[in-house]
Order: structure tokens, then sequence, then C-alpha cells
């Protein structure tokens, strides 16, 4: 199969256990991992290191203390990884671990000489969280998954205006607009029981595939890389409003079997877990110099509209400011 991403490291030393822990987030976010994990022999390359280099799109070089000691020599497995990603013009991308100091392009041999322009993201145990969100976003991989979601939802477009035109021929009686105000709707026929069931309905689409706090937790740096879920969330709560506005005004009319006020309540608790785990994150990022990343979660704190918490996000705005200036 074809590879997105080739991890080139040094078995000796602290690179095996960082490109280990690479393979394994990137393989939690989908992207299709090369790690070769048995030894080669000298003078033997397999065929399918070359092939995975070949195909991948992305080439991680793990670099430890010493990882570029033995290039001087042809058959070193390094080099020859090294040269086989120039040659096929991959995008290089270096992972530097404590110690590591990238050498003089003239004290490396000719073929690695380039090196020193390459990209290199320091990586370290304090750092590692923000250090891998700045790997992923410059992984030419990472461009090719989201023009690929594009094009699903392109595709998908077609499905969803066939279903807005059977909900409108469901919902003949509903306002044109999801916006309009309850109290503008007409008290005829049976429109504020379809109109309720419509909201509910809408909610719990919106917010099926929304993962628990648990969940959030252990996938952060991708959840917190797309705004969607929050958006998601935002409007799933805003439905729930809708549909309790019109219980409340119409009273008996509306036979609410959905318990939407426990929903409701439900995604609150959500939010409020979402938004407490991105603050932990921010005070993290803001104790290390992550101001970059501290101003990403900060924007989807916003998204989750705490309107009492404006005053302490505007002050953690300016922090970040005066530290990115700094």
């Amino acid at each position: 199969m074809a590879y997105d991403v080739f991890i080139s490291y040094r078995r000796k030393g602290a690179g095996s256990g960082v490109a280990g822990e690479l393979q394994a987030k990137l393989e939690n976010l989908g992207y299709k991992v090369f790690l070769d994990v048995d030894d080669i022999g000298s003078g033997q390359f397999p065929d399918q290191i070359k092939q995975a280099i070949e195909e991948c799109k992305d080439f991680l070089l793990v670099l430890a203390p010493g990882t570029l000691d033995n290039c001087d020599s042809e058959e070193d497995w390094v080099r020859r990884e090294i040269v086989l990603a120039q040659d096929f013009n991959k995008n290089i991308i270096g992972v530097g671990l404590p110690g590591f100091a990238m050498p003089d392009a003239e004290v490396l041999p000719l073929p690695l000489r380039t090196l020193p322009m390459r990209q290199v993201f320091l990586w370290t145990h304090e750092y590692r969280a923000a250090s891998f969100a700045k790997i992923e976003e410059n992984l030419v991989s990472t461009k090719l998954r989201k023009k690929r979601k594009r094009k699903i939802r392109l595709a998908l477009i077609p499905i969803v205006l066939g279903l807005i035109i059977a909900a409108i021929v469901l919902l003949a009686k509903k306002p044109s607009s999801d916006n309009v105000e309850i109290q503008n709707v007409q008290e005829t026929g049976s429109s504020e029981p379809q109109l309720f069931e419509y909201h509910v309905q809408k909610a719990l689409l919106l917010t099926q595939s929304l993962p628990d706090t648990n969940e959030f937790k252990k996938n952060f740096l991708q959840m917190v890389s797309d705004k969607e879920p929050f958006v998601k969330l935002m409007e799933g709560i805003a439905e729930c409003d809708s549909a309790l506005m019109l219980k409340k005004q119409f009273g008996d009319r509306i036979k609410d079997t959905y318990e939407v006020e426990s929903k409701r309540k439900a995604l609150l608790g959500l939010r409020q877990g979402y938004y407490n785990a991105i603050m932990d994150d921010i005070k993290v990022l803001l104790d290390e110099d992550g101001a970059v990343f501290a101003r990403q979660d900060l924007e989807i704190a916003r998204l989750l509209e705490f309107p009492e918490e404006k005053q302490r996000l505007d002050s953690i705005e300016a922090m970040i400011e005066n530290s990115l200036r700094e």
C-alpha cells in the first residue's frame, strides 16, 4: 500500500522511542505510516523501504545526537534513506531531539549538504504536544487529507440538497428560515409539532458523533485542529433551545418523547468539559512558551461562547500577544 509518511531514525539512542511515538500519533489521526523495525544488514537495503520512500509524501527524519555520525559511509542506511527522499523530492522534515545540533553543511557528506536548509522541529518531553501539532501542520499529507475531505463534501452536496427539498416538502408550514423567531410561527394545523421534531432531529444529527470529554482529551490535538466539531456542538445546543421554546409556547401540542431538556443539559456539560480541557492546555502551553499553539486553543475556547469568560479570555489573548512579540 502507498504510505503517507516515512519515518527514518537510527535505532541506537533515543530516536527509536520518538519514532514509535510519532508513528502512533500519526496513525491515530488516520495517516498511513512506514516505520521499519527490522534490523538491516550491511549492504542490504530492502526493496520495500525504497518503494515506501518513493510512494510516501512526507519523510520525517528523527535527529538524535549521533544520528548523522556514520553518514560518511555510502552504506549507512540513514544516509541512503535521506538520499532517496531527496532524489524522490519528498517533503523532508527534521525532528530534533535534545542534544542534537545540525552540523554545518561543509562538514556533511556532499549528498546531505542540503539538510541544514530543511525544517527541523524541536522535540522534548515538555513540548512534544506543540511540536507534533507543528509537524502535522507542515505535512504535505495533511493538505491532501483536507482536499480529500473537501471533495467528499462536494460529492455530498446533491444528497444534502435532496434531503433539504424533502424536508421542505415535509415541513411545508415551517417558516422559510430556521432563524425566524418562534413567536412568528402561525398556530395552524400540525406545524408546531413538525417544527419541534425538525429542531430536535437537527440537534441530534449535529451532535451524534461528538466525543465525550475523556475521548476529547485523549485525541486533543486532532480535535482542536478542526473547528467544525465545536461549531456543531454550539448549533446543536441552539437547536435544543429552539425546540424548548416551542414546547414552552405551545404546551400540550408538543409531545416531547426526546427528553430535550435532558439532552440539552448533556450538551452543556460536554461544552464545559471541552472548555476546561482547552483552558488546561492553554495554561501548559503558556508555561512552556508555546504561545502560537495557545492562540489556536484560544480561538476554540471563544467558539464555545461563555460570556462570563470573556474578560479572562481577553487577558489570556493579551498574554499570548506579548509572548509572541518578545
